[in-house]
């Protein structure tokens, strides 16, 4: 035999993994090609009206990273390579100056890779699109790489900066075609779920969206599809002695429910752990707690999850779920600082800031001071420091590509550099966030976010606020979440989560672009004649013209007057010029 242990079978042999097998090869990257598509030096840049699809031309690439990684799945040995590309795409430039534009789709290489209409989002997709407002500040993928000093606003054209795009499928850099609209508004759509087994409890409520599954919890555990809009699972849980529940999430890596539970209001509390398939009850920690505001889990290795609460005293504890001595699993309280810890009054959010070195990152609220706190996977606390301190007291953060987006109670919103603790930008918000005792706003772990933020008012429902985390800027949308629950955002696929309030069954809200697609031929022509042809609009008369077009792509050098006259000739429609 050779080297290693082959295993005769009668239908050959079989090479065991582990005994003299050689170390893998790592194949070579297929190359990149470096030529950019559709783009060109003295490039016509088109102009366009109301809805149209249009190619991008590529006018910033940096430096695209490649990286090839190999693992071990059983005895096989899975290579991945990954080419990523950040770039901004230069699609057109509006008629109307200071219009607001949406991206209806977006296409790569023919591929449809984006559809609001369908809240369709290809996996890791991640772009911000611009619209040429006259206010629009500098992209921050752009500021990060080159320096806030050498990149332009790009103000006056349509483009997308896209960051992180894996082209290794492509071999190339791909051809991008946009699907644009002019003032297509959006449409917000509400869907209870459909329910065959137990209530939901509004705060006992864990999505997993890249999953797209929804664990809710109150006389039992349930789950339902996200896309299917239905439950598919419930299992009764003895509840007796239980009346009070709170912080309940759910575990990828182990599979497991976790909450917090007492026979009264002021606890003690005690976690309890569910196996998330069954809903069989695997442990209950020893150790009690007080009854807290916010909470936040990570998963730390295959078989150990860290989950930090906050308490109502500026008090935190941190639980660790630990299955790696199955069939014996534990759910215990590992930590807990003191009341008021370090000073602070209160504690106002928690949020996941990912694994660095082995240990579990999160950020807090702590007043006006962020705090960075890690944990070792055994839930010690490992170290904690404050990396910026704010003029206000601060209400909520979120974690974004390595920054923190922080919110106040001055109705304002900040980005903090993660690694430096300066200020990016602080921008006035239309909202403000409540305190962690009354709000409805889920915790920062249960959302994806993308690039916007979404916020719904909590006192006068029925509008929604759109943030920008890059920029600040705040976008509003009439409509949203009319009943008071506790609602969760996926940017992926613009959704809401929340509870129907009558029913208390799961119900969901999906923001839809507007198609745009019927517009009068004469709003056309006075607005190439203003804005194309410079007139003055008392000059510009349309009469007897009800023709409906999508949209208009011209070439605005060819002249107002002429374009004017070339779309009216097939209608028959007569030009007068004094």
């Amino acid at each position: 035999m050779s080297g290693a242990k082959d295993l005769i079978t009668g239908v050959g042999i079989i090479r065991l993994p582990g005994y003299g097998t050689p170390s893998p090869e790592v194949p070579e990257a297929s190359p990149i090609q470096t030529t950019l598509p559709t783009s060109a030096y003295g490039q016509t840049i088109p102009v366009v009206w109301g809805k149209a699809r249009v190619p991008g031309a590529y006018i910033w690439v940096p430096p695209i990273l490649t990286v090839t990684s190999t693992h071990t799945e059983w005895w096989d040995q899975i290579t991945t390579t990954t080419s990523n590309m950040s770039c901004r795409l230069r699609f057109a430039r509006p008629l109307v100056p200071n219009s607001t534009w949406t991206l209806r789709r977006l296409w790569s290489n023919g591929a449809l890779i984006y559809d609001a209409s369908q809240n369709y989002r290809k996996k890791g997709l991640n772009f911000r699109f611009y619209d040429g407002r006259s206010t629009q500040g500098r992209d921050p993928t752009m500021t990060k790489e080159e320096g806030t000093t050498n990149v332009s606003a790009h103000r006056g054209y349509i483009d997308i900066v896209i960051r992180d795009f894996d082209i290794q499928g492509f071999g190339a850099p791909p051809v991008f075609e946009a699907e644009v609209i002019q003032d297509g508004g959006s449409t917000v759509q509400t869907q209870n779920f459909l329910s065959f087994g137990g209530t939901v409890t509004q705060f006992l409520m864990a999505p997993v969206w890249d999953r797209q599954k929804l664990y809710c919890f109150d006389i039992g555990l349930a789950w339902y599809s996200i896309p299917a809009q239905r439950q598919y699972f419930f299992a009764d849980v003895s509840t007796v002695g239980q009346v009070y529940f709170d912080s309940f999430r759910y575990s990828k890596a182990l599979d497991r429910v976790v909450y917090l539970s007492a026979g009264t209001g002021v606890g003690p509390f005690r976690a309890r752990m569910l196996d998330g398939s069954t809903g069989a009850l695997m442990a209950t920690s020893s150790v009690t707690a007080d009854p807290t505001f916010c909470a936040c889990l990570q998963d730390v290795t295959a078989s150990k999850t860290l989950m930090v609460a906050t308490a109502a005293s500026g008090q935190f504890y941190c639980y660790q779920l630990n299955t790696s001595q199955a069939p014996t699993e534990t759910v215990e309280q590992v930590y807990a600082s003191g009341s008021g810890w370090n000073g602070y009054s209160t504690l106002q959010c928690v949020t996941p800031g990912g694994i660095v070195g082995g240990n579990a990152v999160f950020y807090l609220c702590a007043d006006s001071d962020l705090v960075k706190i890690s944990f070792t996977s055994e839930g010690l606390l490992a170290s904690s420091s404050v990396i910026a301190t704010l003029a206000d007291p601060l209400r909520y953060a979120v974690f974004d590509d390595g920054d923190l987006v922080v919110w106040t109670d001055s109705a304002t919103v900040s980005r903090v550099d993660g690694a430096t603790g300066a200020i990016e930008y602080t921008k006035s918000v239309p909202y403000q966030i409540p305190d962690v005792a009354g709000r409805h706003l889920g915790a920062p772990d249960l959302h994806r976010l993308t690039e916007e933020f979404n916020f719904q008012t909590e006192l006068t429902h029925g509008t929604s606020y759109f943030t920008d985390l890059g920029t600040g800027a705040t976008r509003t949308v009439s409509g949203g979440l009319t009943v008071g629950s506790v609602y969760f955002y996926d940017g992926a696929t613009n959704t809401l989560l929340a509870v129907n309030g009558a029913s208390d069954i799961p119900m969901s809200i999906k923001f839809i672009a507007g198609d745009g697609d019927m517009r009068l031929l004469s709003d056309f022509l006075s607005d190439l004649m203003v804005y194309g042809g410079d007139f003055d609009p008392a000059d510009v008369i349309t009469e007897n013209i009800d023709d409906l077009i999508q949209g208009a792509v011209i070439d605005i050098t060819a002249g107002a007057r002429d374009i004017a006259r070339a779309v009216i000739e097939p209608y028959s429609i007569a030009m007068f010029e004094r």
